[in-house]
């Protein structure tokens, strides 16, 4: 597939006065969410914290709740499975305005939508180098917004550059009806510069290949997080 570059969108990007997303001490107690309310696994108590899933169950989910933004961590990307891309693609099909950040190492969601790799992104903003209309497309089969990483690394970004981030992350929920973040599990010590009061953790994987899914789980309860919605993806065979 191929992407346009949306530059008739206006956005008056001017960061909110409220205090920064990132929070330190949020890693050191559990975290209060609404993802609870989204979608009960069949056969669990209304008491349990963990969810199961399909994206167009939670797209449609999500819609009866307070969440604004979706943080989703895909543990089968080598093998074509995006859980952010296409929890977006179905929120845009809803008629929600959305955008979609790919914070993943290696840009793989910018790649799996024949982005150049040298596209400008995130890190561009971060560094001054483009402005937030410079980094943002549009995918061509929906009207869902994407920024791509362009180069940002969350493991290796320091605590300012976390707190501009969360700073991007407000001014999207103003402009957008949802923002979902496509983020690596192996980043998942700095997660908490993405949580606020309105953000779900989905936990996106290919069912019956290995235990991943169970493992990126454990590391999210590991920082307090217990509201979990698990998304089985199916896989991919040809590209689009």
């Amino acid at each position: 597939m191929t992407i346009e570059q949306s530059r008739d969108t206006r956005y008056d990007f001017e960061a909110p006065q409220a205090a920064s997303v990132h929070n330190p001490d949020l890693a050191n107690r559990q975290r209060s969410s609404k993802t609870g309310t989204l979608a009960q696994a069949p056969g669990e108590g209304d008491g349990d914290a963990e969810q199961v899933a399909t994206a167009s169950e939670l797209a449609t989910a999500i819609q009866a709740t307070d969440i604004v933004r979706i943080v989703v961590l895909s543990t089968h990307r080598e093998l074509g499975s995006f859980g952010g891309l296409e929890l977006a693609r179905r929120l845009s099909g809803a008629g929600r305005g959305t955008v979609l950040i790919d914070l993943t190492p290696e840009g793989s969601v910018g790649g799996r939508m024949s982005l150049p790799p040298d596209a400008l992104g995130y890190a561009d903003l971060l560094s001054g180098g483009a402005g937030l209309a410079d980094i943002i497309y549009r995918d061509h089969y929906t009207s869902t917004h994407f920024v791509p990483t362009g180069g940002f690394e969350m493991e290796t970004a320091e605590e300012a550059d976390l707190a501009h981030l969360g700073h991007v992350l407000d001014a999207f929920a103003e402009a957008y009806d949802y923002t979902v973040v496509e983020a690596d599990p192996l980043d998942i010590p700095e997660l908490p510069a993405l949580l606020d009061e309105t953000t779900a953790v989905v936990i996106a994987g290919l069912p019956h290949v290995d235990d991943r899914m169970i493992d990126v789980a454990d590391d999210l309860r590991m920082i307090g997080i217990e509201d979990i919605v698990f998304m089985p993806m199916v896989r991919r065979t040809t590209a689009e």
